[in-house]
């Protein structure tokens, strides 16, 4: 079918998405407790969810812009159009994230991070390639590429030489030094995240379906995605370096199950959390098209509408309030200010800073509440004013 307009459910989906998101970063700047989120032993299962149930977000996200980027097809631009789209946009979000994104996060010059922005904007750029392709040539690519990178797990930056460089930008995270230097610091390797797009620009052709196909093809796929990771999973299968346990107690068995590699996204890690986010689109589709919850258009919607200028403004402010809090708390708020490796959010609150799980929620409720009617005009503005093609990039 031809789509004349943003279909609801798509947008419902990556605003909640996108709240959630603030949960995570709010729990980076003001959590009370320095642990390591990769070890899940030493972490409560209140606070082990609340890092966990944010799992969903950055793959949700590229994901459905993968989705987005086949809508422009279905509503009828041409495929030179949505090429070039997606170069433009995709080389616009890197350098958003090596400058205007570097400083909502770090603040000071410093050494360069490249996070989610970076990973969906190269993503973009590989997508205006392939979708020249035929639909099932994209998505095998997708799979492969998803599916497959997890056999090189095994191969290691530090034993590559003058290749490390290249391997960290597509595989391992860490630091890219320059002359002994940290000069970069890559937390989200590309190459997972290009297949994720591919395969999200290949289901928008399903969501070009009406409502009822929508909802079926959905649903199935999501409770198909769930059950391999719990196959995988269950008998310690292919799709994540990360192991589980079950003899030392309920609570360890459950976070170390479900503790699967985000740096890069494993085949386990996507297959729960893509498969969890289809359910959800599932479910928002069938209350939206049978209009038992309009309180998801008037809520979660605004959000989804305006990811980017959310995304920017959400971290900004967070980053901001956690200075003022710090200071004004007598604790080094420089912490915050200063770049890595000497400093940032990325080396933990400063010593006896922070507080309880609790009043983050309370703190993640307020500013996302605070960002409502800013998204919200903005999001009308943009709708108002459809002449202004420059507004499609922020």
């Amino acid at each position: 079918m031809k789509i004349h307009s943003r279909i609801p459910s798509l947008d419902v989906l990556r605003g909640v998405v996108m709240m959630l998101m603030a949960l995570d970063h709010t729990r980076d700047f003001f959590t009370n407790q320095n642990i390591d989120l990769m070890d899940p032993s030493h972490l409560s299962l209140p606070y082990f969810f609340t890092r966990w149930i944010t799992h969903l977000c950055a793959p949700t996200f590229v994901f459905l812009a993968g989705v987005g980027a086949y809508m422009q097809l279905a509503r009828g631009q041409s495929k030179g159009a949505v090429s070039r789209f997606l170069a433009i946009r995709g080389c616009w979000l890197i350098f958003l994230e090596l400058t205007i994104v570097y400083f909502v996060w770090i603040g000071m010059p410093g050494v360069s991070i490249l996070q989610i922005i970076w990973a969906i904007g190269v993503s973009m750029v590989f997508l205006s390639g392939l979708v020249w392709l035929p639909i099932p040539v994209v998505a095998a690519i997708g799979v492969i590429l998803v599916a497959g990178h997890n056999t090189l797990d095994g191969i290691h930056a530090a034993s590559l030489g003058n290749w490390s460089v290249l391997w960290r930008l597509g595989h391992e995270p860490g630091f890219v030094s320059f002359h002994g230097r940290p000069i970069l610091y890559v937390v989200y390797p590309i190459v997972p995240w290009n297949g994720l797009m591919a395969l999200g620009f290949c289901f928008g052709r399903l969501w070009t379906a009406p409502a009822g196909q929508r909802i079926r093809w959905s649903a199935g796929l999501g409770t198909g995605l769930v059950a391999l990771f719990l196959i995988l999973r269950a008998f310690h299968g292919y799709g994540d370096p990360n192991t589980w346990a079950s003899q030392h107690g309920i609570a360890p068995a459950i976070t170390t199950f479900l503790n699967v590699e985000k740096y890069p996204p494993s085949l386990q890690y996507i297959c729960i959390t893509i498969g969890l986010s289809l359910l959800l689109l599932a479910w928002f589709e069938w209350l939206i098209s049978s209009g038992r919850a309009p309180w998801l258009r008037s809520t979660a919607e605004v959000y989804g509408r305006v990811p980017l200028a959310y995304y920017v403004l959400h971290v900004g402010l967070i980053h901001l309030l956690t200075i003022i809090t710090c200071a004004l708390t007598g604790h080094d708020w420089h912490r915050f200010t200063t770049p890595l490796p000497y400093g940032s959010v990325a080396l933990g609150t400063p010593q006896g800073y922070g507080f309880s799980l609790p009043v983050i929620y309370l703190i993640w409720i307020g500013i996302v509440a605070s960002l409502y009617w800013p998204m919200k005009r903005y999001a009308s503005y943009k709708r108002t004013h459809p002449e202004n093609k420059w507004l499609s990039y922020l």
